[in-house]
């Protein structure tokens, strides 16, 4: 009788779990997609501000060096 009630207790806590890490993965795809928006917001403000700027090699998954636009290296 108490494996049945520790089993129905691991089996609870499994079920949370799966869905904390549905919400968690949510969150996550929620926060990237502001992000994007928002660098997306700021590439049309700075062509706005400066016409005729080039920002066609910006790109949210790319940083600055060297003074040039390169992607960036996730192992680092």
């Amino acid at each position: 009788m108490e494996k049945e009630a520790l089993e129905k207790q691991v089996a609870s806590g499994d079920a949370v779990i799966e869905e904390l890490e549905k919400d968690k993965k949510t969150l996550i795809d929620d926060m990237a997609g502001t992000f994007e928006e928002g660098f997306q917001e700021a590439l049309a403000q700075a062509t706005c501000v400066n016409p005729g700027i080039d920002v066609s090699s910006c790109d949210s998954t790319h940083h600055i060096v060297d003074g040039k636009v390169v992607p960036l290296e996730l192992d680092d």
